[in-house]
């Protein structure tokens, strides 16, 4: 079992509401569905999150610590998706994509779209599952794997380029001297259910390592969760270019190794049977351009 996001989200909306009962209201589900999304997420995190031995719940040092990584992500993203939710002149341009993606490359750049395209109203999905691409109401899709269906159009948005990364201490600390070095180090896996991308084992099976039993470290579906992991200097995240690069460039991020390209892009679906909407093949247009 992978972390899910809903349970991140309703762990972090019961940090803010402040009980299960109020966190429970806010997300118009029953007050057991909430407990049970929490218990879920303390499991598979193999650590108690929620105090609840008290009149009221309260965090424990590693739910506080959980909440200060994920909040802040997440009322970012919120609040964006709100603010470009309506538009004066026309119905807006739906655009699903990842969580990481939204976080980490589309929101830095939402202002510049803003500026070049003021009258466009733009309403983001965040989803970290494929299963919908192309059967919800969105007009244009960035899965997160290779997606083949029938009556889909598909525009490359990005190459597929990865380098393994870490926070400055952890990366001054390793001193990463080539590839094989990085099998002695904490690895951050990322574990696609629905769409598998690149892996560990394919980076070093990639740079002629054999690797013959499972890699450990730390694993999440979730890929913001990751990066999180990584800024927090807990261990070696593969990343992709498109979406560290600004975190690289800060410092924040150290790249380990020289990147690598793989053959699967990344792609920018719409349905084929009709021309897009003006604004929407105006959004593609963008993400295809954007630096």
């Amino acid at each position: 079992m992978a972390v899910s996001d809903r349970w991140l989200r309703t762990f972090v909306m019961v940090a803010e509401a402040g009980t299960f009962s109020a966190a429970a209201k806010r997300l118009d589900v029953s007050q057991p569905a909430v407990s049970h999304a929490v218990a879920r997420l303390e499991k598979e995190l193999s650590c108690r999150l929620v105090d609840r031995g008290g009149r009221r719940p309260s965090l424990t040092p590693e739910g506080q610590r959980l909440y200060e990584q994920l909040g802040g992500s997440y009322d970012q993203i919120d609040a964006a998706v709100d603010a470009l939710r309506s538009s004066p002149s026309s119905r807006p341009v739906s655009l699903s994509v990842s969580t990481s993606l939204a976080n980490f490359w589309l929101l830095p750049r939402l202002p510049e779209f803003k500026r070049q395209y003021p009258d466009l109203g733009l309403r983001v999905i965040t989803t970290d599952s494929d299963a919908n691409v192309g059967s919800d109401d969105a007009d244009l899709w960035i899965p997160l794997g290779s997606v083949d269906r029938a009556g889909l159009e598909a525009v490359e948005f990005r190459s597929e380029r990865l380098v393994p990364v870490a926070g400055p201490s952890l990366a001054a600390e390793l001193n990463i001297t080539g590839p094989e070095a990085l099998l002695e180090v904490p690895l951050l896996h990322l574990e696609e259910r629905y769409a598998p991308r690149y892996t560990w084992p394919t980076w070093f099976e990639d740079h002629g390592i054999d690797v013959s039993s499972p890699l450990p470290g730390y694993r999440t579906n979730d890929y913001s969760l990751l990066l999180q992991a990584a800024l927090e200097e807990q261990g070696v995240a593969l990343g992709w270019d498109h979406i560290v690069a600004r975190l690289l460039d800060s410092g924040r991020l150290v790249a380990l190794a020289e990147p690598i390209e793989t053959n699967n892009p990344f792609m920018i679906l719409s349905r084929d049977k009709a021309p897009l909407r003006p604004e929407a093949a105006l959004l593609r247009e963008w993400l295809v351009l954007s630096d």
